[in-house]
């Protein structure tokens, strides 16, 4: 049953994910600032540290299959990601303390090392044309603030549901 709840909040998270992602594209004159929200990989990534690493695995394999086909762009994209970093975090938390300071630096260094990677693959493939300031300057800093305060959100509910699911048989 745990499982379930866990797939539930995924598929909810996924379609918030998309409608954000599809309200929230900001202009300011002749710049567009691009706000990115990862509340699935967000979510993977805790579901690593609070419920282990082959959850954490199978939930990304999962939910990038789901998040490629629904881009459509490049296949494989997102599952890479989700997947690599979902391994390179759990490696990081097993040398660091698991409090919540570091599992905040690590979330959003993992989405700042995520918006790289999509950034570079688009960039190699020729689907994007990128310069490095308009990257950091409209593209990863606003992601990254709103991220912060998605987290800030998303974080309080994951562990009231990770309570519940606990006292589940």
């Amino acid at each position: 049953m745990r499982v379930m709840w866990y797939l539930i909040v995924g598929v909810v998270l996924f379609y918030i994910d998309s409608i954000i992602g599809l309200v929230i594209p900001m202009h300011f004159g002749h710049f567009e600032f691009n706000l990115i929200p990862h509340l699935m990989l967000l979510y993977i990534l805790l579901l690593t540290i609070y419920r282990g690493f082959g959850i954490g695995l199978i939930f990304a394999v999962l939910f990038g299959i789901v998040t490629d086909v629904y881009t459509g762009s490049v296949y494989g994209l997102y599952m890479f990601g989700y997947l690599a970093l979902v391994v390179i975090f759990d490696k990081f938390l097993n040398v660091f303390y698991r409090d919540y300071t570091m599992v905040f630096v690590l979330s959003i260094a993992s989405i700042i090392v995520f918006e790289i990677y999509i950034a570079m693959i688009y960039g190699v493939i020729g689907f994007a044309n990128i310069d490095i300031i308009n990257l950091i300057l409209l593209r990863l800093i606003p992601t990254v603030i709103m991220n912060i305060l998605l987290l800030m959100i998303l974080f309080p509910i994951f562990m009231k549901l990770m309570k519940k699911t606990q006292n589940q048989d």
